[in-house]
């Protein structure tokens, strides 16, 4: 069984699973409260309804992936309505499938209670007649006069936790309101130090901020885009970087970060790549709008920065990915003159984190740090802590974050940071993942000693 295939059928499982469990407690209340009140009576007409819901919904997600040709230009809006639709439909579902857990719980601890009350404190019988000397013995508490919970049966407290319950359910969609307007522009800097073998003494602490994904669609107008970049010129880092995405679906949607992206300035320049969003649109026009600011656009092209006598080598690719397949890592690598001495890091940026694992871990071992996004993090999880989980861990092993693997070839460690990204792609909702902005930092990790009697 394949990957998708698995992953589908589990999905489809557990959309039903938690459907249906939501369906049995509406069920439940909408015939109990009919009997008694007509306004209710008129709901029962949502029951079919929800029976044909379920299995429609549950199915329509891995149909809809497997059988249209989604990632083309054409059906892009399609999609995004498609996927609102369907995360509206279920992402209140789930939150509130886990109030009617709650709620189920405290059920469970009354009947857990009424258990030990009838099996544990039964009644003890009183002889029915006692000697007139013999004073009588306190009376031991009969079915009746023991402790009792059954009033937690009677109605007035079951409309009670009924109509808690369903008032809960308007909970998951002031959940989903407060992720919409919120947290959609809230954005989180995260500060990353990258510690680069043998760093070259002149590269020690130079900074890089880096942006991601902005889908300039997915903005309500410039505001957001301006907000960002004065938290990168707070920052007053070395170089900016953005990794592709610069529009979610045309070229006409630049405006929204034109301006913004021109009062963009760093000591060591600014530069980008671009990503699969930027393909479904008109890619010479995106590239030619974007290069008219500010930002040097690197399409399987390289610069080399000379840094108080060591060389940063900015590297950018066009997007391999997705079912695209334009980078040319070779080709941007092309006339690169590497320093004699090692006294230089190469700095890749491309969209799609799989690239790394795909093409430059097994190929290019002399790539020391590489820049993406394109995931976005899954755009809801959480992040407490340690604790990290977001919805593109189920398709990314490389996700959100910084991460490290030995080189293919030679001593040290390759390097791979994944921005959680500006903006959003399908509904315009994070939940858990904030939208993020970058500052790394290059650190010279030093080589580690040599155990003693061994061979410099």
């Amino acid at each position: 069984m394949s990957r998708f295939v698995f992953i589908s059928l589990a999905l489809v499982a557990a959309l039903l699973a938690v459907d249906y469990y939501v369906y049995r407690h509406w069920r439940r209340y909408v015939r109990l409260r009919s009997r008694h009140r007509s306004g209710i009576r008129s709901l029962r007409w949502t029951l079919p309804l929800y029976q044909v819901l379920m299995p429609l919904m549950a199915v329509s997600m891995p149909v809809y992936f497997a059988f249209s040709n989604w990632w083309e230009v054409e059906p892009k809006l399609a999609r995004a309505l498609f996927i609102g639709i369907w995360v509206t439909y279920y992402l209140p579902k789930a939150l509130l499938a886990l109030a009617l857990l709650v709620k189920d719980g405290i059920h469970f601890v009354i009947w857990l209670f009424r258990w030990f009350q009838e099996r544990l404190l039964a009644p003890v019988e009183v002889p029915a007649e006692v000697p007139a000397e013999v004073p009588a013995p306190a009376p031991t508490p009969t079915a009746e006069a023991r402790l009792d919970l059954s009033d937690m049966k009677r109605m007035r407290r079951r409309e009670f936790v009924q109509r808690l319950g369903w008032s809960a359910a308007t909970v998951p969609f002031v959940v989903v309101g407060y992720g919409v307007f919120k947290s959609l522009y809230d954005f989180q800097v995260f500060r990353v130090d990258v510690p680069i073998r043998d760093l070259p003494r002149a590269l020690d602490g130079l900074t890089v901020a880096q942006l991601s994904d902005l889908h300039a669609g997915s903005f309500f107008s410039e505001r957001p885009m301006h907000e960002a970049v004065s938290i990168v010129e707070s920052l007053r880092p070395d170089l900016i970087a953005i990794t592709g995405d610069f529009v979610n679906h045309d070229a006409d949607e630049l405006p929204l970060i034109l301006p913004a992206l021109n009062r963009l300035r760093a000591p060591l320049g600014v530069y980008g790549c671009p990503g699969n969003h930027d393909h479904y649109a008109r890619i010479e026009d995106v590239v030619r709008g974007v290069r008219s600011t500010p930002v040097d656009l690197l399409v399987n092209q390289h610069r080399t920065l000379r840094v108080d006598g060591a060389r940063l080598h900015v590297i950018g690719t066009d997007n391999t990915g997705f079912r695209q397949r334009y980078a040319d890592l070779p080709g941007a690598l092309d006339g690169l003159q590497a320093d004699p001495h090692g006294e230089e890091v190469r700095l890749l940026l491309a969209h799609d984190p799989t690239f790394w694992d795909d093409h430059v871990r097994p190929g290019f071992p002399e790539i020391d740090l590489m820049l993406c996004g394109h995931t976005h993090g899954g755009q809801i999880g959480f992040e407490v802590g340690p604790l990290r989980w977001g919805l593109a861990r189920v398709a990314y092993a490389r996700w959100a974050g910084l991460y490290a693997e030995a080189r293919a070839t030679g001593a040290g460690r390759q390097f791979l940071y994944v921005n959680r990204g500006a903006g959003t792609v399908g509904p315009p909702l994070r939940l858990g993942i904030r939208p993020e902005i970058t500052l790394l930092t290059l650190r010279r990790a030093l080589r580690p000693s040599p155990p003693p009697g061994s061979l410099r």
